[in-house]
């Protein structure tokens, strides 16, 4: 019914993945954060108020 040796090494795959989970955190919340901070000089330019 299961393929253990899928799962088993679906699992390796993300183990070798996990040593870089901070940087793949920060790097989320980089592009996150500058996304929203162009979106909003975008409505800004457009008239849209700014929001603080």
């Amino acid at each position: 019914m299961y393929n253990w040796s899928v799962q088993n090494a679906i699992v390796a795959f993300v183990d070798t993945l996990r040593p870089g989970w901070p940087e793949q955190r920060a790097l989320y919340y980089d592009v996150l954060y500058s996304f929203a901070d162009m979106q909003s000089h975008l409505l800004t330019m457009m008239g849209y108020p700014p929001v603080s």
